[in-house]
């Protein structure tokens, strides 16, 4: 790597990474203030929702980081525009491909350190900030034991059980009592997650029904319960994409085709993993065509908005396709690399116009 080189990818580098700290103050400021409407609940504490917020920084920068590339790209190469640096490049010979390959290598590092966050830090302290939230905030469950947490709700006691492997959930069971405190039923389910009218939707849901004369049993692939429980058990039951690192993540999909369970939901999710890590380096590249073209001698202000509205549409048509495509049924892969693959149609389109 030459001088050159390192000059560009230094400055798009340094550029990101202002944008992503600017970015980050702003995202964690509104979820601390989010956290305090339940500081006081339990025994939610202030330093827990500190702690809490701390914890998720890696997985916001994951979160972030797509549009952040793109701005700070546009903001740091825009600046090389102005001061006409990139113009006395071109002029002393340096080729198109090889200003795309020096904006390039500060793509590759940026993919690198996604992925690292991906793989390590955002999965593993996503996951601690969320169940040290949830066992904040039920102060009833029994957290001795992370594999285990047990809860009483009136005349039902509620077990939420890991798997020993520490990724895939070992099920939810449910015990019932009458008024004299007699055993009524005992039921239980692989998962548990929340529809849209707030209802538990049990997944492999079995029952057993305890009378004075008979015993009985029910089996359902999937089961709607009204239980008057807090959002919060949901952390304890629903084995959530997000919090999971890629080899956990292809692991748990293995465990639900194999046992003929929905994996939908996890395959879009480890595709999406691996399409956002391209769009880094695709939302890098992107930048150089703006610069070179109709954001030449645009100011700050300009490159800023342009950055915005890309990387933010491209955000949200992304989360859209992801969250849309188990309603609608399509297919994972389609689902996951669609926006991706469409960005790497504009971003070569773009960069095949650079005089």
């Amino acid at each position: 790597m030459g001088l050159l080189d390192r000059y560009i990818a230094g400055a798009v580098l340094k550029g990101v990474a202002i944008v992503v700290l600017i970015l980050l103050a702003v995202v964690t400021f509104v979820e601390f203030v989010g956290q305090l409407d339940d500081v006081g609940t339990a025994q939610y504490r202030l330093e827990d929702a500190l702690a809490y917020v701390a914890l998720r920084l890696p997985r916001m920068i994951v979160q972030m980081l797509p549009a952040a590339a793109l701005i700070g790209a546009l903001l740091s190469l825009g600046n090389l525009a102005t001061h006409s640096e990139l113009v006395v490049m071109r002029s002393s010979g340096v080729s198109r491909l090889r200003m795309i390959g020096s904006v390039g290598i500060a793509g590759i590092v940026l993919m690198i350190l996604m992925a690292l966050l991906g793989e390590s830090l955002a999965p593993s302290l996503g996951s601690y900030a969320s169940q040290l939230r949830s066992h904040a905030l039920l102060d009833s469950v029994d957290i001795a034991n992370a594999r285990s947490a047990w809860l009483k709700d009136g005349d039902r006691i509620f077990n939420f059980r890991r798997a020993d492997d520490g990724i895939n959930f070992g099920g939810v069971y449910l015990f019932e009592f009458d008024e004299e405190g007699e055993l009524t039923q005992v039921s239980s389910a692989d998962s548990a997650e929340i529809d849209a009218q707030q209802r538990w939707v049990l997944a492999n849901y079995a029952a057993t029904q305890f009378s004075s004369d008979s015993i009985s049993s029910t089996a359902e692939r999937r089961s709607v319960q009204n239980y008057e429980l807090s959002l919060e058990l949901l952390g304890l039951s629903e084995v959530r994409e997000d919090l999971l690192d890629t080899q956990g993540l292809k692991r748990y999909i293995g465990y639900l085709q194999q046992n003929d369970l929905d994996a939908d939901r996890y395959v879009t999710a480890y595709w999406a993993r691996m399409a956002d890590v391209v769009s880094v380096f695709l939302m890098t590249v992107l930048a150089l065509p703006f610069v070179s073209g109709a954001l030449r001698s645009a100011g700050a202000g300009g490159r800023l908005l342009v950055g915005l509205i890309i990387g933010l549409g491209y955000y949200v048509v992304a989360q859209t396709f992801v969250n849309s495509g188990e309603v609608f049924d399509l297919d994972p892969l389609v689902v996951a690399w669609l926006p991706s693959s469409v960005l790497l149609l504009i971003t070569v389109a773009a960069l095949t116009r650079i005089r």
